[in-house]
């Protein structure tokens, strides 16, 4: 059977975990390898992932958990967490968001049918954080069809692009575009330095079927971060990992002018906005 790793950041998460550590337990797929990362938590994350060690143990899950004494944010527990991957599969999970028990085994499984294919992305619906959600007119991500000519270039241009809970990379492949099982740590913006690497050299697939849920909390921190004041952190971001990723000279200042084109734009978009 193979075995799959899920990476896990957790921060101030005490009114999550516990509902995450159970879903965890009730995937309906036996072989895992949880690695829990509290990236610095003041709170009662710590207390409550140690209250539920045995009973993860005890369910046959390898647990491995990383304590961090700093809050560092998610790109940097991420990559913490990659060093520590053993499986042959890998899915990273935020532990705010709700999970399906089918998640890891439909993914799995679609992917053992597309072998040309590493990386698996599937719809999620979106809910509250009492998981109410429009019933009549239900939100989903993505909210159209997910359809690409270049994903790669659309992460890029972050054109109708999808961050979904649910991911799903074939482990041998990831580490194959990843030097040294690293990526670029920022602030955020952890998936673009994963999705990059992966939709240039690879293939994916898109699965139409609903595994998780996407949790827009009303104090979450998308919705607290100016979009302004995060754009030099995603500038970076793409000009680090495109960097990082191995291609011909030629594309890679294609795609690297591009970004500063773009970002140019918008920097001078700002500035006219604040006169």
């Amino acid at each position: 059977m193979h075995k799959i790793s899920i990476i896990t950041p957790a921060y101030q998460a005490e009114k999550f975990i516990q509902r995450y550590i159970d879903s965890v337990l009730n995937f309906d797929y036996a072989n895992l390898e949880l690695i829990l990362v509290n990236d610095g938590s003041t709170d009662k994350t710590h207390d409550i992932i140690e209250s539920n060690r045995k009973r993860i143990e005890e369910a046959g899950i390898e647990l491995k958990y990383i304590n961090l004494k700093e809050n560092k944010g998610q790109a940097n527990a991420l990559d913490m967490g990659l060093k520590c991957v053993t499986g042959d599969y890998l899915s990273w999970q935020d532990v705010d968001d709700i999970f399906y028990p089918n998640c890891l085994s439909r993914s799995l499984e679609v992917l053992l049918e597309n072998p040309d294919c590493k990386l698996v992305f599937s719809k999620a619906l979106e809910v509250d954080e009492n998981r109410n959600y429009n019933k009549e007119q239900p939100l989903y991500i993505p909210r159209k069809e997910f359809v690409h000519k270049n994903l790669f270039k659309d992460y890029i241009r972050c054109r109708n692009v999808i961050f979904a809970p649910m991911r799903f990379v074939e482990t041998k492949a990831l580490f194959d575009v990843l030097k040294n099982k690293s990526i670029y740590v920022s602030s955020g913006g952890q998936n673009w330095q994963l999705f990059l690497p992966m939709t240039y050299k690879y293939k994916w697939v898109y699965i139409d079927e609903v595994l998780s849920e996407y949790v827009v909390y009303s104090d979450s921190h998308s919705h607290c971060v100016h979009p302004k004041k995060y754009r030099k952190s995603h500038f970076d971001i793409l000009v680090n990992t495109i960097n990082s990723i191995d291609m011909p000279f030629g594309k890679k200042a294609y795609y690297l002018l591009y970004v500063l084109n773009r970002y140019i734009k918008l920097f001078i978009k700002d500035r006219k906005s604040m006169v």
